[in-house]
């Protein structure tokens, strides 16, 4: 009864196990003969209902079952049997079994039989192992590892038994039968639980790389790795700018990212899982452009700022261009007008002296404003002393008390300039709005940075977005030079304008 009832585990595990593998493998035919297996070793429960002729049939059936499987052994990984020297002994034993085992009475060639039957037993166990060392590539071997140690397990049990069975004397049992029988019904409905494992560890290989998608912010250099281990084939390769054809040789495939001229390199074995490879493709696909998209971000950013310091750079030289007209022109001709007014009141005899005065008067404060102006378009003073020598100056001219800690250093003339305008800025918006007592300009270098700090004790409530373009100014050139400017005024607890700019130290 266990022998039945083992059988009959054996057939169904066959039977679901092919239907699995059918409908996850719609293009393979391993499945279906799994199936037609399992309905085989059922019929051959026909064995143990009494009779002759059920007897003959159940023992037919099992011989087929056992020969196919044997068959479907050999053809493990391939799909096809490629020796055709194993598949003349394979069927070749089997209808020499079947004629010997078919006669009643002593057997002259039983034993030839059943050594047979023992040899090729070992050697299809033997075959399985070297496919599984030799012929199935490393990033094979996991899924196939459960196949080939309860295949060769199961085929050396069952061929052993059905040695065993065959003796002289005609009788189809010897001592070692039913245990060999019990043994190589066990691991037969072991055998397809192996192939449904294989077949989920190839699952999970599915599942490893769908997770690897959710790290499409990787490099290129770090996917590589990871791929490489989760389809465990250390070869893989992903090429990027290759010219002229990717670096296949044998055993290896490639496959078109369609992003210039990538390609992943990879293992021939891995085509046998054609989702697999389009699912790593996939993914490499993706992390191809997004390393493609980010080098044309940065370029595109290193553009923009290379431009709006050009711009900044533009402005600067303007402003010094419109100084130097101020001082060299109007003011020099203001100056003329001057020493003018002065010989005419010399020469006057006294009747136009005080209309002299007034427009003397009048074109001192003339010159005194454009000075002024000319100071703020591009003070002379940055250009000639440096920044802390113009930020004291500057606030020597402010309407309230102002406190200044700064380098005597030099610095590059746009770090320079542009600091000097942010302090500028910032002391006329506390002149205008924040009511403040004090002022203080904290500049010192850091770390290659310049930090620029003004604070004053005024209301506060100052924003960067307010009605003014001043602030919004001084921020677009502050980060034309890839600095950054921050504004902090709370309500009634005074502002603090701080900016941070790369430096490089003027030699």
């Amino acid at each position: 009864m266990a022998l039945l009832v083992l059988g009959v585990v054996a057939g169904c595990s066959f039977v679901v196990a092919g239907l699995v593998t059918r409908a996850q493998v719609p293009g393979g035919h391993g499945g279906g003969l799994m199936a037609g297996i399992g309905l085989l070793l059922l019929l051959a429960g026909l064995t143990y209902i009494p009779g002759r002729a059920a007897q003959f049939l159940g023992n037919g059936f099992g011989w087929v079952a056992l020969t196919l499987l044997a068959h479907l052994v050999l053809a493990i990984p391939e799909g096809r049997v490629r020796s055709g020297a194993l598949v003349v002994l394979l069927y070749g034993g089997m209808s020499a079994s079947l004629v010997v085992w078919a006669v009643d009475g002593p057997r002259p060639f039983a034993i030839a039989v059943a050594i047979y039957m023992w040899v090729f037993g070992g050697v299809l166990a033997g075959a399985l192992v070297w496919r599984w060392l030799v012929r199935v590539p490393r990033p094979r071997r996991h899924t196939f590892a459960p196949v080939a140690l309860a295949g060769g397990v199961m085929v050396l049990t069952m061929w052993m038994r059905q040695g065993a069975g065959i003796w002289p004397d005609g009788s189809h049992a010897s001592s070692a039968e039913p245990m060999l029988h019990l043994g190589a019904l066990a691991a037969l409905a072991l055998w397809p639980l192996a192939v449904l494992a294989g077949m989920l560890r190839a699952r999970l290989d599915h599942v490893a790389v769908a997770r690897v998608a959710a790290q499409v912010d990787r490099t290129p250099e770090a996917l590589e790795a990871v791929l490489a281990t989760v389809l465990r084939d250390p070869s893989l390769r992903l090429v990027q700018g290759t010219d002229g054809p990717p670096p296949v040789g044998a055993g290896r495939s490639c496959v078109s990212l369609g992003s210039g001229e990538a390609v992943l390199v990879y293992d021939a074995a891995l085509d046998a899982d054609p989702a697999l490879v389009r699912s790593a493709a996939a993914i490499a696909r993706l992390v191809v452009e997004n390393e493609r998209m980010r080098a044309e971000l940065a370029a595109r950013l290193a553009e923009v700022r290379a431009s709006r310091a050009r711009i900044v750079a533009a402005g600067d030289a303007e402003r010094r261009r419109i100084e130097r007209n101020l001082h060299d022109g109007a003011q020099q001709r203001l100056a003329g007008l001057a020493v003018t007014l002065g010989r005419i009141r010399v020469n006057d005899d006294g009747k136009l002296a005080g209309l002299v005065d007034e427009a003397a008067a009048g074109l001192r404060d003339a010159m005194a404003e454009l000075r002024e102006l000319a100071g703020g378009i591009h003070p002379v003073i940055l250009t000639e002393a440096g920044l802390g020598a113009a930020l004291r100056s500057l606030a020597e001219g402010a309407a309230v008390p102002v406190a200044v800690e700064a380098p005597d250093g030099r610095l590059s003339a746009a770090v320079e300039q542009a600091a000097y305008f942010v302090a500028a800025e910032a002391l006329a918006n506390v002149v205008k709005h924040a009511g403040a007592s004090k002022v203080t300009v904290t500049a010192r270098v850091d770390g290659g940075l310049l930090r620029l700090d003004v604070r004053d004790d005024g209301i506060g409530g100052a924003r960067m977005d307010g009605g003014g373009t001043g602030l919004r100014g001084l921020a677009d050139r502050v980060a034309a030079l890839d600095g950054t400017l921050c504004l902090e005024s709370p309500p009634g607890q005074g502002t603090s304008l701080r900016a941070e700019l790369p430096v490089q130290e003027r030699r």
